[in-house]
């Protein structure tokens, strides 16, 4: 029983909702340096999504089962996968001195209603650590 309480809780982890909108912040840096790292931790994923996969196949095996731990994680393989990606750019970006800064809804719609420079000035601000409260003051 406490096998299958653990896969429940591993099981129920990667079954979470995917980070929404968001940039890499570091403070001091800019939107362009935000770019590059995020181009040079892309190909991280797609082993990062492998890992979680094979992870989940391998604990869904010992904790519940040859038959029920992978039928469980075949189920929702597309989100454990999605979720791998994710951590594996994160890790990546942590590297480098940037972390996930999930951008709030007021954030989100003001960067849709941005364009050209202003835009830019609004990403530039957020991944270097600024909020929208403190943009609009400057």
């Amino acid at each position: 029983m406490r096998r299958l309480f653990l896969f429940g809780v591993c099981f129920l982890a990667a079954c979470g909702n995917l980070p929404g909108p968001s940039v890499p912040s570091q403070p001091g840096q800019s939107l362009f340096a935000a770019r590059e790292a995020v181009q040079a931790c892309a190909p991280n994923a797609p082993q990062g999504g492998r890992n979680a996969v094979t992870g989940h196949y391998i604990g869904g095996v010992f904790l519940v089962g040859i038959i029920i731990g992978p039928a469980i994680v075949a189920a929702n393989e597309g989100n454990i996968r999605a979720h791998g990606e994710a951590g594996a750019v994160d890790k990546c970006l942590a590297k480098r001195g940037f972390e996930r800064r999930d951008l709030t809804e007021a954030e989100v719609r003001a960067l849709n209603q941005s364009y050209g420079e202003q835009r830019i000035a609004l990403l530039n601000h957020l991944v270097g650590g600024g909020s929208l409260e403190s943009f609009a003051g400057s």
